[in-house]
């Protein structure tokens, strides 16, 4: 274990994570057998972003979506993609958890926070450079490595909704 007492700066949000909207949403058609078996739930993941994103152009975006997505997904791989991007949110609940298990002593607990903390910062970090990256680099390689989805932190890729235009010099 280390001994650097060297504290770490908390980068972690300090607002609740952003949320998905879920894909998997009652009421909505799926495929009942899949054309994606085999498919990790990052490359699901992908594609429903993509399919998400391309549906935020339309007049009813939600219904475009729904639509775009029950020709290609099955309800499980829905759930499957709903979870994965669940599971890349820092929730700082977890942080919380961590640092009221009675399981570790003071010392450990705060290197395991510190650890945690600067994991997250530097995850941070990575997923912007994925994200600034030009065009002239494929970036699904990087991208892949870390089960990251390009783009999934864009406020149409969590809502669904495209941000309304800003007004230039109103």
């Amino acid at each position: 274990m280390s001994t650097d007492t060297t504290p770490t700066t908390d980068t972690t949000r300090s607002a609740a994570p952003a949320v998905h909207a879920p894909f998997a949403r009652s009421g909505r058609t799926w495929r009942q057998d899949s054309i994606e078996e085999g498919a990790t739930d990052w490359a699901l993941a992908r594609f429903a972003l993509s399919e998400r994103s391309f549906a935020s152009y339309a007049n009813d975006p939600g219904a475009e979506e729904a639509r775009r997505l029950a020709d290609k997904l099955t309800a499980e791989e829905a759930r499957r993609i709903d979870a994965f991007l669940a599971a890349g949110v820092q929730d700082r609940s977890r942080l919380d958890a961590v640092g009221a298990t009675s399981e570790l002593a003071g010392e450990d607990r705060t290197w395991l926070l510190d650890q945690l903390r600067l994991a997250w910062q530097r995850l941070d970090s990575l997923h912007d450079a994925i994200d600034r990256s030009g065009s002239m680099m494929t970036t699904t390689y990087a991208a892949s490595s870390v089960d990251y989805v390009r783009w999934s932190r864009r406020p149409e890729a969590i809502t669904g909704r495209r941000p309304a235009p800003q007004q230039v010099g109103a």
